[in-house]
């Protein structure tokens, strides 16, 4: 199910297009911790734009500083609707703390799907649509 409505939620914004969920986040602020709370509004916004179907995450974090709590990463990670949907993840990124701060994530929090990263949109939608076209059989 497409969603061309964009949910903003503070310095966040999520959509749905072409069976992608799209998730922007554009915190300037170095000193930003992402919290559980956050975390557990952004599941609810997810749940309502995706309606179990499963996706790709393509995660722009280019325009985003800031870390994230350990009670954070691990709701993100153990999500029981977030694990059932997570097809792939590709990270949009500009700096090398970005991808290091991910990789840890995914190193000890959550492992299993498959993610990449990519300096530009058109790089991971095109990795986006490639794990749904091998997941599904074919683009649709």
């Amino acid at each position: 199910m497409e969603s061309f409505i964009v949910f903003e939620y503070e310095k966040a914004k999520f959509w749905t297009k072409e069976g992608v969920l799209f998730c922007e986040f554009n915190n300037r602020d170095i000193h930003h911790r992402l919290t559980s709370g956050q975390v557990e509004r952004y599941i609810e916004i997810i749940k309502e734009l995706t309606n179990g179907q499963i996706m790709p995450f393509l995660i722009d974090i280019r325009n985003s500083f800031g870390n994230f709590t350990i009670k954070a990463a691990e709701l993100f990670a153990n999500s029981p609707y977030l694990k059932s949907i997570r097809l792939s993840e590709a990270y949009v990124i500009n700096s090398i703390n970005s991808k290091l701060s991910i990789s840890s994530y995914k190193r000890l929090f959550e492992p299993k799907t498959p993610f990449q990263f990519f300096d530009n949109l058109d790089s991971a939608l095109e990795y986006c649509l490639q794990s749904k076209d091998n997941y599904y059989g074919t683009r649709f």
